[in-house]
């Protein structure tokens, strides 16, 4: 098997960072190191097979075939992936509406 390498684009730092301080902030440095612990360990496993992640229905019929997510804790990855390389795209609550959050995305930039 394959190792890709993993990209966090720009847009998911921030939503990383967004975590980061809310977790921090409402449940101590403690909890945030174990999170973050997770996380890294999620983002290892999706450059060792990306398309173990869950097929991200909310794409399919628009060319989403190669976008998969990863559930860590209460957050899905959102990732693409192709032969030699993963693009995290978004780290979003799982109550989030994704596709309300992804045209706020879109429209914002």
């Amino acid at each position: 098997m394959k190792t890709r390498k993993v990209i966090v684009l720009d847009v998911a730092r921030a939503d990383f960072r967004k975590i980061k301080r809310h977790v921090k902030r409402d449940f101590g440095d403690l909890v945030w190191d174990e999170v973050n612990a997770e996380f890294k360990e999620s983002i290892r496993k999706i450059g060792l097979n990306a398309e173990g992640g869950k097929n991200f229905t909310e794409l399919e019929g628009v060319g989403g075939e190669n976008f998969r997510m990863r559930l860590v804790r209460q957050t899905k990855v959102v990732y693409e992936f192709d032969d030699e390389k993963v693009l995290v795209h978004m780290f979003i609550h799982s109550n989030m509406d994704f596709r309300s959050h992804l045209f706020q995305r879109l429209f914002d930039i």
